[in-house]
């Protein structure tokens, strides 16, 4: 990646579209008008935009970089924009193939993004990795890669960018991940919200909808990962992602649930002190802290947490009877191999079910469960056994789901 001065850093955008992406370009123009002020030290260049089927959004956000480098991964979508985009499952990888960059942010939702990530990787592109998949489903192979190549895989997501900030102080010398934290650090508790159905029993939402589970009472996200929020399969991805990401074992990871979503990671070190990381509940401060690394640059106005408005910071352990989905992610880490693509494919065939109405809400963890009983979990060879895996998980739940017919009574 380029040092400061006027050389832009050049950017591939994956998932340009989505929550992330558009909060990502929004942080590309506040640095930029920074930089144009004389009170940054970088500057970007966008060079490439790949999208999911949101032809229209991509349209407009090409027309306004003045781009023509774009990949579509839904081929049936009708584009309008400058350009001729690249179309199909494989475009987003021929992209970043295609477009030389210094920083490839993976910003695409689920499996659908790991060829672009890994061919971005063994490129020897730095990543800016908003997509915890990648590392859940194919952690051995991103690592091997990342590490060969010299790579560095900076978090976007709030709670490991969370950790890596608060662990900044006890890095000799300073690292981005992947890496291994040094043995002065006890544990690293991630936080979580409980989302939409924090306060109410499995038992009383087993039916509910997607528009209820769909109210996250903190964030404004993605409908796939607000309904992850409500089953905490979030928390469990990001327990398996940081294990990637710093070297942490089931021993020295936590969860917690932090009301507010202020407290978004803590570092306990082993002389019993503890670092906490705050911060306002927007997604524009961890992704800015990743592209702009190792530089620490002001903020959107809208991304600063005011202190004096706090009255109260709540925690409360994770009751593993009311969200399983923890206990499945210490099993992935301490299984290895396949089990981290069976369990992450079978959630997103789940949540993809639920969102269609095909089953209720507390059918999701029981699919995830049941998938990764039924399929025998193998070594990790590289990424084509990833998307095996990915495959049979799928088929599994689908198998699961015709075979069991739901009345849907309790919907309207």
């Amino acid at each position: 990646m380029p040092h400061a001065g006027d050389q832009p850093r050049r950017l591939v955008l994956l998932g340009s579209t989505g929550s992330i992406g558009t909060q990502t370009l929004d942080v590309v123009e506040h640095v930029n008008r920074l930089h144009d002020r004389g009170l940054s030290p970088i500057r970007f260049e966008v060079v490439a935009l790949a999208a999911g089927s949101n032809a229209d959004l991509l349209a407009q956000q090409a027309d306004h970089l003045g781009l023509r480098h774009l990949a579509l991964g839904n081929e049936g979508s009708e584009y309008t924009g400058p350009g001729s985009p690249r179309r199909g499952p494989d475009a987003a990888e021929q992209l970043v193939r295609d477009v030389d960059a210094d920083l490839v942010v993976a910003a695409m939702v689920g499996a659908a993004g790991l060829p672009a990530t890994l061919a971005a990787i063994e490129l020897g592109r730095d990543v800016a990795l908003a997509n915890k998949e990648t590392l859940v489903t194919a952690g051995p192979v991103m690592l091997d890669a990342a590490r060969r190549r010299g790579v560095r895989l900076y978090p976007v997501d709030s709670e490991h960018a969370g950790v890596w900030q608060a662990l900044a102080g006890v890095l000799e010398p300073a690292q981005a991940p992947p890496l291994i934290a040094p043995d002065t650090v006890r544990r690293v508790v991630l936080t979580a919200s409980g989302g939409a159905f924090r306060d109410r029993t499995a038992d009383e939402v087993y039916e509910a909808t997607p528009e209820e589970a769909l109210a996250h009472p903190n964030w404004s996200m993605g409908a796939k990962v607000t309904i992850d929020s409500a089953t905490m399969v979030n928390k469990a991805l990001e327990l398996i992602e940081a294990h990637f990401l710093f070297g942490l074992g089931n021993d020295r990871l936590g969860v917690l649930i932090q009301r507010q979503s202020v407290v978004h990671a803590l570092a306990e070190l082993a002389d019993g002190a503890i670092i906490a990381h705050l911060g306002a509940t927007d997604m524009r401060h961890p992704i800015q802290a990743a592209l702009t690394a190792p530089h620490t640059i002001d903020a959107h106005d809208g991304a600063r947490l005011d202190l004096e408005s706090l009255s109260r910071l709540d925690f409360a352990p994770v009751d593993p009877a009311r969200f399983p989905a923890i206990d499945l992610a210490r099993r992935v880490i301490d299984i290895g191999g396949t089990s981290g693509a069976i369990l992450n494919a079978a959630n997103e065939a789940a949540v993809d079910a639920f969102l269609q109405a095909r089953i209720p809400f507390g059918r999701i963890t029981e699919l995830i469960s049941d998938t990764m009983d039924a399929i025998e979990p193998t070594p990790l060879a590289d990424l084509a056994t990833a998307l095996e895996a990915d495959r049979r998980a799928r088929e599994h739940v689908e198998q699961c789901i015709a075979g069991v017919a739901w009345p849907r009574a309790a919907w309207p």
